[in-house]
């Protein structure tokens, strides 16, 4: 597909026609937010995006030029960023009435739009030329009152921050919605704990977006918590060696790692000169670092409680907080990418962080990163989670460099959904979106 552009662009340059300007990503930030029904099945994903100093959302269309190449490489992007379901896609006022998202597949693709906008003839026909194309508005507002009537009853779906507001006022929401505004989808936003989860469902809510899914669904007594680590053990073992005969030992114990990583090794993605036939073999020829690196995805792959979903999220962490310590002085990459894969094992496991470390073979400084978010892999991991959730000030403040930390997420999540596929694929496909 980049070949075609390449040719694109030739051609009218040829044409004497000044060359379109590549797209400007320097100055947006963009995140990926799974989307979730009430069964838990991933439905799509919502793209939040901030242009650099700008006081809503949106940005990401206006940093793609205004030609065939832009649509064609915007195509080509929002596929890599969210390829499976519906995509919720946050977009300015501006952008709306630029109609830069007409060129966009309809049936995918859901303008989300902020409440607060001023409802006025300029909206109000860019609203109505989106949807005569197929496409279905949603609404993000923290409440109903700063949304006007007019512009709540071009919408489709209305995504709601659930987390400063109280189980009644939530559910006098629902009431007003599901009333008056007909069969409008409800997404439940910010939903951060199991709790919240519940309240939302029983409420009535649609969809569901947040970091519950990353939180144990019960708490465990703590003398069951060894039954319950599986591959989590597995992982920490490999995690806590550098040993070439005992990262041997850990994978050959487990045949299907053994022939995970014999297939990877063997694959066309590593071109080696020779065909490699056992563990010791694979180690001697990709390093102990890339087979130990390789060997906890595998590991967390294998975990029956680990959806892919939650899969790809522990690797976009792993990913960021490898790649952004080699950036930092003194960064230890291999302990980052450690700590950034067992960020999720309380909802792999199923028990508490605290009662899960105390169990695990982990260094101190990442027991107390997982736990307290102490130490520098703590501050690391809290900057990654903080753009993950979208708040880009906070990321950017910590890192001290606001376009490194937007270009390593983007580089990670696609770097995680290869991975994912690398391993076996994810178990549980995003469902049909009904968006």
């Amino acid at each position: 597909m980049r070949a075609l552009v390449v040719k694109k662009r030739r051609a009218s340059e040829s044409a004497g026609a000044a060359p379109p300007c590549p797209p400007d990503h320097s100055a947006v930030y963009l995140v990926r937010q799974p989307v979730f029904n009430v069964d838990e099945e991933l439905l799509g994903n919502r793209l939040l995006s901030r242009r650099d100093g700008a006081k809503g959302p949106g940005g990401y269309l206006a940093a793609m030029p205004q030609d065939a190449d832009g649509e064609l490489v915007l195509g080509e992007e929002l596929h890599a960023l969210a390829p499976r379901g519906a995509v919720f896609l946050s977009v300015s006022r501006q952008e709306l009435i630029e109609r830069r998202a007409l060129s966009l597949p309809h049936e995918r693709v859901v303008p989300c739009l902020g409440a607060a906008e001023a409802f006025d003839e300029d909206l109000r026909d860019a609203i109505d030329r989106h949807a005569m194309r197929g496409f279905r508005l949603a609404l993000h507002a923290d409440d109903l009152t700063s949304v006007e009537g007019r512009l709540l009853e071009r919408a489709h779906t209305l995504i709601v921050e659930v987390a400063s507001s109280s189980p009644e006022e939530l559910r006098g929401l629902v009431s007003a919605v599901r009333g008056p505004m007909g069969p409008m989808k409800l997404v439940a936003c910010g939903v951060e704990s199991r709790r919240s989860f519940q309240i939302c469902r029983q409420l009535g809510f649609d969809m569901y977006q947040g970091q519950f899914v990353l939180r144990a669904t019960s708490a465990p007594a703590r003398t069951g918590v060894q039954d319950r680590m599986g591959g989590i053990g597995t992982m920490a073992e490999l995690a806590a060696t550098d040993s070439f005969e005992r990262l041997a030992e850990i994978i050959t114990r487990d045949p299907g790692l053994s022939m995970r990583l014999l297939r990877y090794a063997n694959s066309a993605h590593m071109a080696l000169p020779r065909r490699v036939g056992s563990v010791h073999e694979a180690l001697a020829w990709l390093g102990t670092v890339a087979v130990r690196e390789f060997a906890l995805i595998a590991a967390m792959a294998d975990v029956p409680e680990a959806p892919a979903e939650m899969l790809v999220i522990a690797l976009t962490r792993a990913r960021m907080c490898e790649q952004l310590s080699r950036q930092l002085p003194g960064g230890s990459p291999e302990e980052s990418f450690t700590v950034g894969l067992f960020s999720v094992a309380e909802a792999v496991a199923n028990a508490p962080i605290e009662a899960l470390v105390d169990e695990l073979p982990l260094r101190e400084d990442i027991a107390q990163a997982l736990i307290c978010g102490e130490g520098e892999l703590g501050r690391l991991l809290g900057t990654v989670i903080a753009y993950e959730r979208g708040d880009f000030a906070t990321a950017a403040t910590l890192t001290g460099a606001s376009e490194l930390i937007a270009a390593t997420y983007l580089e990670s999540i696609r770097w995680a959904d290869s991975a994912v596929r690398a391993v076996g694929g994810p178990r549980r496909p995003a469902h049909p979106a009904k968006a």
